[in-house]
């Protein structure tokens, strides 16, 4: 099987989403925004890749969400989210 492709920062950076697949193993991630902290209001908003992970074939509404998790919105996070869905298809795959 293929590796996973996962888009640029670009894309991300400008709000997109993404579905994708791998075997069985069916994967959504999509931007999330953060605001500082009620209690440091001086602080920086952020953005993370929140993922969630099920299995096929069915779409994300008429499945179970098996697997979430959220990585910075960097080339490092980039290449966390893409290593964990490996690991998560893997298993999936079996």
């Amino acid at each position: 099987m293929n590796d996973i492709f996962i888009p640029t920062m670009l894309f991300w950076e400008n709000g997109n989403s993404w579905y994708g697949s791998k075997g069985l193993t069916r994967f959504f991630i999509q931007p999330v925004k953060h605001e500082p902290p009620e209690e440091d209001p001086h602080g920086e908003a952020y953005t993370t890749l929140d993922a969630e992970v099920w299995k096929g074939p069915l779409t994300k509404a008429l499945s179970e969400v098996l697997a979430t998790a959220s990585f910075p919105l960097s080339e490092e996070g980039l290449e966390q989210i893409s290593a964990w869905l490996e690991d998560q298809a893997a298993k999936l795959n079996g």
